[in-house]
């Protein structure tokens, strides 16, 4: 998906629990296509969301590009720039009510949170609003094992609030997890592991940049715990 604000879960609200325990890792994962098997809700999204700017039907060629670019991207590329304000709030409005109603994740991504939560600060960053981001938090079960989260924001890039998530929590290691290219170019950026996940929207071949591809989640859980040992 795509967003406007950023918003992050700061240290004072984060649990407890999660963040009383000191640990050397952060993992931060993307989630579009990496915890939330989203494709056919974001290709529902655009095409309702330009209905409802008056685009009418917008290809699905179309629709499935605007999954992953940011807001900022999207607008430019319909020349709506002067819109931004009306095409956030119906992303928001739109995105809540389609992950309520068919709204799924991958197989065992609860179960990969679970395993890796006392080991490691877990994260999801993504270009997603901050409202679509808090609202699959809630409705997927993540909150008892995400303490961070953030959606875009202008100027703040993955790999810009990855090094300050790094720098306030002390962590020793980052590793990222992600479905697509730029997720592999902003770990790099971030001095990160970078994984790969090859069910989600990218390519084995846009991924080959990655230290590591898993083809699920046990997989992602064992190549991060991999790196925790390491520390």
């Amino acid at each position: 998906m795509n967003g406007a604000l950023f918003c992050s879960r700061s240290m004072d609200a984060c649990s407890a629990g999660l963040l009383a325990m000191k640990r050397p890792v952060l993992i931060v994962f993307d989630l579009d296509g990496t915890l939330t098997d989203s494709y056919e809700l974001g290709h529902l999204l655009f095409k309702e969301v330009f209905r409802r700017l008056g685009f009418g039907e917008i290809s699905d060629e179309m629709a499935d590009s605007f999954n992953g670019p940011s807001s900022d991207e999207v607008c430019r590329i319909m020349g709506i720039e002067d819109r931004k304000a009306e095409y956030n709030a119906l992303i928001d409005e739109v995105e809540t009510e389609l992950v309520r109603k068919m709204g799924k994740i991958y197989p065992g991504v609860i179960e990969m949170l679970e395993t890796l939560a006392p080991h490691a600060h877990l994260s999801i960053l993504t270009n997603g609003s901050s409202a679509y981001c808090e609202t699959c938090i809630e409705h997927y079960g993540f909150a008892p094992y995400i303490g961070l989260s953030a959606g875009f924001t202008s100027g703040v890039s993955k790999a810009m609030r990855i090094g300050m998530w790094e720098r306030e929590l002390g962590v020793r290691r980052v590793i990222v997890v992600g479905d697509r290219s730029t997720d592999i170019s902003n770990a790099r950026a971030a001095n990160a592991c970078a994984i790969g996940v090859t069910f989600g929207m990218g390519s084995r071949e846009e991924l080959l940049g990655a230290d590591v591809l898993c083809d699920n989640a046990q997989q992602v859980t064992q190549a991060c715990m991999r790196v925790i040992a390491e520390i």
